[in-house]
C-alpha cells in the first residue's frame, strides 16, 4: 500500500504502473493540460506544472520508491524548479506546436472574460417567475483611441518587464516541498511584448484601452428555475482590444424561506414543510386553512374526525403543490411533516388521572401492572420490546437474548422513572 496515490490518480493511472505506462500517460495528460492549447483556462499552467511534477517523481525509481513510502513530504522530496515546458520540449520535440503554422506565442483568448454575477430572489418569485432589470458596470473599448491605449501616432516601445517575450516565468508554491517555475502573462504590457510610453498614453483612458460603462440589462427568470441554475446575457460582458466581448451570467439562487424548503432525497421540484398540529387535531381530525402557498392561495387541509391518527413526523404528500417544471405544465409535489404539540405541565395538573388516562390510553396491558420497554439493538436498528412489571423499577433487568443470526441486545439497563433526577 502507497502512502499517498495524488501522483498517480493526477496521471491516472494505477500504483503498480510501469515505465512505459507512466509515460505514455504523461504525453496523453500534457497534451490535455497544455497552457497553449487551454488559453482561456486560467488554471492550466498550474495543472500542466503538476502533470509534469507527478511524471518526474514517478518516473525516478528512487524519487518513487520515496514517494510511495512517505508521500510528497518524504526524505528524498525535493523542491522543484525546472521548467515543464522543457520537459514537454524533451518529450514532444522543441519546434512541437499547436498551431500548425509553426511555434508562437500563447494565443489571445477567442473573447472576453465572462462576468459572473450571483442573483438572489425568493421562493415566491420562482414559483410565479420574474423580470429583473438592472444597471451593470462594464468595460467598453474607449472611443477616443479605439482601445490602442494610445494617442495617434504613438509609437510603441519593447516591454522592459518581459523583454518582449509577452510572458514572465514566476515561482509559485505548488504543494508540500513543491515549488514550479510557471508562465504568466506579463502584466506590465497585458501579453503584448511592448507598451506605450506614459506621455504617449490616451488622455481619456490613460492608457487602459477600456473604460467603464453602465448599461441597464433585462432578463426573464422563468417559474421553476432551480437553485443554481445560471442565465446568460451574450456579448453584454467586458470588451477587449481586438476579440469579442464575454457574457454576463447570473446564477441563480434561492434565498432561505420561513415555510417552505427543498426536499433532499426528492426531485429538483420538490419541496416540503412542518406544519405543527395540537393534539386534538392529531387524534380527533381537523378541518382548516393550514398554510397559504407561494402564490397566495389558501390550502385548506381536512383529516376527516374519527377516520385516523396523526402521528409525530408523519409524512403527507399533495401532488402537484411543488414548484412548477419549465419544460412541461407539471409541478413538483408538496411534503407535509406533522409536529405535534403537546400540552404543558400545567394542563395534565388540571385533569382526572384515571379519566385522562381512559381517554388516552391506546395498549391492551394495564398501566398499573407493567411497563413496556423498547431497546435499540445496534447500527441495525432494530427493536424488541419487553414487559416489566413496576415493581422491578431500579433494579437491574435482564433483556432478551439474541434473535436468531441478530446481535444481541445489552444484557443489562438501568430503569428509571422519567420523573427521577
Amino acid at each position: 500500500m502507497v502512502a499517498d496515490t495524488a501522483y498517480y490518480d493526477l496521471l491516472e493511472i494505477h500504483v503498480t504502473a510501469d515505465e512505459g505506462e507512466i509515460k505514455r500517460a504523461y504525453k496523453r495528460k500534457a497534451m490535455q493540460h497544455h497552457p497553449d492549447k487551454n488559453p482561456d483556462d486560467p488554471l492550466a499552467h498550474e495543472t500542466f506544472q503538476k502533470i509534469g511534477q507527478a511524471y518526474e517523481t514517478l518516473s525516478d525509481p528512487n524519487l518513487r520508491e520515496s514517494y510511495d513510502k512517505y508521500g510528497p513530504d518524504g526524505p528524498s522530496s525535493s523542491s522543484h524548479g525546472g521548467d515543464m515546458d522543457d520537459l514537454f520540449a524533451s518529450m514532444f520535440g522543441a519546434s512541437f506546436t499547436f498551431d500548425s503554422a509553426g511555434p508562437s506565442r500563447r494565443s489571445k483568448p477567442s473573447r472576453g472574460q465572462d462576468t459572473n454575477v450571483r442573483y438572489e430572489v425568493s421562493l415566491e418569485e420562482v414559483y410565479k417567475g420574474k423580470t429583473v432589470r438592472m444597471s451593470l458596470e462594464r468595460d467598453r473599448l474607449c472611443g477616443g483611441c479605439r482601445g490602442s491605449g494610445a494617442r495617434p501616432n504613438a509609437v510603441p516601445v519593447k516591454c522592459g518587464t518581459c523583454e518582449g517575450k509577452g510572458s514572465i516565468y514566476v515561482q509559485r508554491h505548488l504543494g508540500p516541498n513543491l515549488v514550479g517555475r510557471m508562465k504568466e502573462e506579463c502584466t506590465a504590457c497585458q501579453g503584448e511584448g511592448k507598451r506605450v510610453r506614459d506621455r504617449e498614453k490616451c488622455k481619456r483612458c490613460k492608457g487602459a484601452k477600456v473604460v467603464k460603462e453602465k448599461k441597464q440589462v433585462e432578463f426573464d427568470i422563468k417559474p421553476g428555475t432551480l437553485d443554481g441554475e445560471r442565465i446568460a446575457l451574450r456579448g453584454e460582458g467586458d470588451e477587449a482590444s481586438e476579440i469579442p466581448p464575454g457574457d454576463v451570467i447570473f446564477q441563480i439562487r434561492h434565498r432561505p424561506h420561513p415555510l417552505f424548503r427543498p426536499r433532499p432525497s426528492g426531485r429538483p421540484h420538490d419541496l416540503s414543510m412542518t406544519l405543527p398540529l395540537s393534539l386534538s387535531e392529531a387524534l380527533l381530525g381537523f378541518s382548516r386553512v393550514a398554510f397559504v402557498h407561494l402564490d397566495g392561495r389558501g390550502i385548506r387541509l381536512v383529516s376527516p374526525r374519527g377516520q385516523r391518527v396523526i402521528r409525530p413526523s408523519e409524512e403527507l404528500v399533495i401532488k402537484g403543490e411543488g414548484l412548477p417544471m419549465r419544460y412541461n405544465d407539471g409541478k413538483g409535489d408538496l411534503w407535509i411533516k406533522f409536529e405535534i404539540e403537546m400540552p404543558g405541565t400545567s394542563w395534565v395538573a388540571r385533569q382526572d388521572p384515571e379519566v385522562s388516562y381512559r381517554l388516552l390510553s391506546f395498549s391492551s396491558w394495564s398501566m398499573s401492572d407493567d411497563l413496556l420497554l423498547s431497546c435499540s439493538i445496534d447500527a441495525k436498528k432494530r427493536w424488541q420490546r419487553k414487559r416489566v412489571p413496576l415493581k422491578e423499577q431500579g433494579s437491574k433487568v435482564q433483556l432478551p437474548g439474541p434473535l436468531g443470526d441478530i446481535v444481541p441486545l445489552p444484557k443489562v439497563i438501568d430503569i428509571r422513572y422519567l420523573s427521577d433526577p
